[in-house]
């Protein structure tokens, strides 16, 4: 089966907090981390991993190119991705409380 996968490709921020930030309020995260992220991103990956022969077709910023090598090492295809000069890859930035909810504030980037 032959797949292609057109979607965001985006550099996911993973702040893990007490409780989600509140307008005016500054807070210090307890970690954070950094993911290759985007929902087109991750299902090519998804899809490559279970063996299906697959492609992804999206944009990404010169910041980004590394997300093109983490796609080529899960087996997909990158050649529809274009790089572009003026803008940078999109970006997420995610907040994780204690309970397990999540809030996002997403930078659309190249994948507008």
């Amino acid at each position: 089966m032959n797949i292609l996968s057109f979607g965001s490709l985006n550099l996911d921020k993973v702040y893990q907090v007490e409780h989600f930030v509140r307008p005016g309020e500054t807070v210090s995260s307890l970690s954070m981390a950094e993911y290759c992220g985007g929902k087109g991103l991750n299902q090519a990956v998804a899809l490559a991993r279970a063996g299906a022969e697959t492609w992804m077709a999206g944009a990404v910023g010169e910041d980004g190119r590394f997300l093109l090598e983490e796609l080529s090492a899960a087996g997909v295809c990158t050649d529809h991705v274009g790089v572009l000069q003026q803008v940078r890859t999109g970006n997420a930035i995610i907040q994780n409380d204690k309970t397990g909810d999540n809030c996002i504030l997403l930078y659309g980037g190249a994948n507008r």
